[in-house]
């Protein structure tokens, strides 16, 4: 059965194809065959309404199909019961643009089967990795085949050996993986709310597909709608991030509720030259958002659109996300992240020792994200390479330092923070989240108050 459909230039549409389907054996087969060039999700629902197949016509990958069992299934698709009677598929549009495009469903086809997957309905957040309290390292931005990167799943296993990974986030455009290959580090479900000049959000550690028709039917993107969809996400206690945020092109540019944000992208995809000025503009509205008592940590990811064949040519797990926790689940990453327990490195692990010292000289181990008790902290830092520090003090530098390893006492302010940024040639390479005295009174503030 093909399928054409034409877009006008409204901002957003669903456009909805009935299909009565009976005796369907093995499958439902969905085949991308030609559109333009966007990132608008497709979604196959089945008669009772559930999502069976969610994709994007960005994807490399064209054909996706869903069967009766989760070997039977391909990514992007969840299996089930295959009910007669009528079958939607909605595509939708989130941004202004036109074009045609044309579809093409089938039905009981020979499919390959991966049984060696793992099954995104069977994620368990609470799997302990390991007992170990320490460092724990991944990425937070990537995207494969399934949107417009070129990682092909197969290649994962080896990234992760190689880059010594200890958790990863695929962050598909408007798509979610939901069969991965089994590997030494959990791959947690996540996506990328992409709707270009609207923004970019990712949502980490989801449980469910979202229902972007039902988002967006007779809708048009601004702060009220992305609440909405911002309320689902939270439902499921996943972290929401903005990415790269002052981009000139695909930075957020809606003046939205700064409680609903977990964190803030400040480094992404630093191998590329052309992205140091809207970095270093995210520093600066980080700093904003702390001045104004919101406590939206900092996060970065490599954003990598590449593939994992060769290390020198991939760009994935540049830069990484060091999160320390005391046992290592989902759960606690999710949640260490959350409270800002994390810094971000290009170089690889860097040592921080931090201790409050109070007035008898009674020092207590202290990590980022936390409140002291007492406003004089001790410093120690440690890294494998010599790095123009910076301690930034209430967002001003108040210390500069060119050193492999320094040990330095701050006296916070009351009510203030400080944090670190390290460079290596003027490259941002480390950037700490803050360590608090006492609190920072929150601002009734929204995000284009702040970032301007």
């Amino acid at each position: 059965m093909i399928l054409n459909g034409v877009f006008t230039e409204k901002e957003c549409e669903v456009l909805t194809f009935n299909l009565n389907f009976r005796n369907i054996k093995t499958n439902i087969i969905l085949f991308l065959k030609s559109c333009p060039d966007e990132h608008f999700p497709v979604t196959l629902k089945d008669p009772n309404g559930n999502i069976r197949i969610l994709t994007t016509f960005k994807a490399k990958e064209k054909i996706f199909y869903s069967g009766k069992s989760f070997e039977c299934s391909s990514n992007c698709s969840l299996p089930g019961e295959l009910i007669d009677g009528i079958w939607k598929l909605e595509v939708t549009k989130p941004y202004a643009f036109k074009g045609m495009f044309v579809l093409e469903i089938l039905k009981d086809v020979d499919m390959n089967n991966y049984s060696d997957f793992m099954d995104i309905s069977k994620f368990d957040y609470e799997k302990e990795f390991s007992k170990e309290k320490k460092w724990y390292k991944g990425e937070l931005h990537a995207h494969t085949k399934f949107s417009d990167g070129l990682l092909e799943l197969k290649n994962l296993p080896k990234g992760i050996d190689e880059l010594n990974l200890d958790f990863i986030f695929l962050t598909d455009h408007n798509v979610v993986s939901t069969k991965t290959p089994l590997t030494s580090a959990p791959i947690i479900p996540s996506t990328e709310l992409t709707l270009m000049e609207n923004g970019h959000f990712n949502f980490l550690g989801l449980k469910n597909l979202p229902n972007y028709a039902n988002f967006l039917k007779g809708k048009k993107v601004n702060p009220e709608l992305l609440k909405t969809i911002f309320e689902w996400v939270k439902k499921q206690n996943a972290l929401l991030v903005m990415n790269h945020p002052l981009n000139a092109t695909m930075g957020v540019d809606y003046n939205l509720d700064l409680n609903d944000f977990d964190l803030i992208e400040v480094l992404n995809s630093p191998y590329n030259n052309q992205k140091t000025q809207f970095n270093i503009d995210a520093l600066k509205a980080f700093d904003g958002l702390l001045m104004n008592g919101h406590k939206i940590f900092a996060v970065g990811g490599s954003d990598s659109h590449s593939d994992f064949i060769d290390r020198d040519s991939s760009f994935l797990g540049k830069p990484l996300n060091y999160v320390h926790m005391n046992g290592f689940t989902v759960n606690n990453l999710l949640q260490n992240l959350k409270i800002g327990k994390s810094y971000i490195s290009t170089i690889g692990e860097v040592d921080f020792s931090f201790n409050e010292i109070d007035d008898k000289n009674k020092k207590k181990e202290i990590f980022f994200g936390e409140n002291s008790n007492d406003n004089l902290i001790e410093c120690n830092v440690s890294a494998k390479e010599k790095i123009s520090w910076k301690i930034i003090i209430n967002g001003e530098i108040q210390f500069e330092i060119k050193s492999d390893k320094f040990n330095l006492e701050i006296n916070l302010p009351e009510n203030g923070y400080f944090r670190i940024e390290g460079y290596i040639n003027n490259d941002i390479a480390v950037i700490t989240n803050p360590i608090f005295f006492g609190v920072i009174p929150k601002t009734n503030k929204k995000w284009l108050d702040i970032r301007k």
